[in-house]
């Protein structure tokens, strides 16, 4: 109950029946919510599908957790940049797998970009997993991640590759999981 609802409330109960006070205003219409899954999973499939990605993707389908995974969820036919953009601006959350090969697609940058935007302006959260790769390595750019960026300097303008850095330092930055080789 809102303050101004117990005030109201507490003053018409104290005040004489013949006082009345005018009801208090309806609460403001809500947006729907658009949620189509909990979660969305970012990865580069070559370093973790078949591995990491498939194993989390069963546990989480185990214990009924709706998780977008694009070889499991995306239709044939469907336009696949559209309909992953618009999986992640219909989930709650992403798990974002940095793997050693990440950065080096622009696919999975703009995604994390995209996840990002929908962090910060819908509550959208970011879930990192470091997937034999360093945090630091991944904030930094450094290690394989410098040479994915050499790379992008270098085919992609500016812009977009100061987006794909910008996010990789915001998702870095949350606290998440390190699993190294044995894990």
């Amino acid at each position: 109950m809102s303050t101004n609802t117990l005030l109201r409330r507490n003053l018409s109960l104290a005040l004489p029946p013949t006082s009345p006070l005018p009801p208090p205003p309806p609460p403001p219409p809500r947006a729907p919510l658009l949620s189509s899954y909990d979660v969305f999973l970012s990865f580069r499939g070559e370093d973790v599908r078949g591995k990491f990605v498939d194993h989390l993707y069963a546990r989480l389908q185990g214990l009924k957790v709706n998780a977008f995974m694009d070889e499991k969820k995306l239709a044939r036919g469907e336009v696949i940049e559209k309909s992953i953009l618009t999986a992640i601006e219909r989930s709650r959350f992403s798990v974002v797998v940095f793997s050693l090969r990440y950065a080096d697609s622009e696919w999975c940058l703009d995604e994390l970009v995209k996840i990002v935007r929908c962090a910060q302006n819908k509550g959208h959260v970011a879930m990192p997993v470091f997937f034999h790769v360093s945090p630091d390595d991944v904030a930094g750019q450094a290690g394989v991640y410098e040479e994915a960026f050499v790379k992008h300097e270098k085919g992609f303008k500016r812009k977009r590759v100061e987006n794909w850095r910008k996010a990789l330092i915001t998702v870095a930055g949350i606290s998440g999981w390190c699993l190294g080789e044995n894990e």
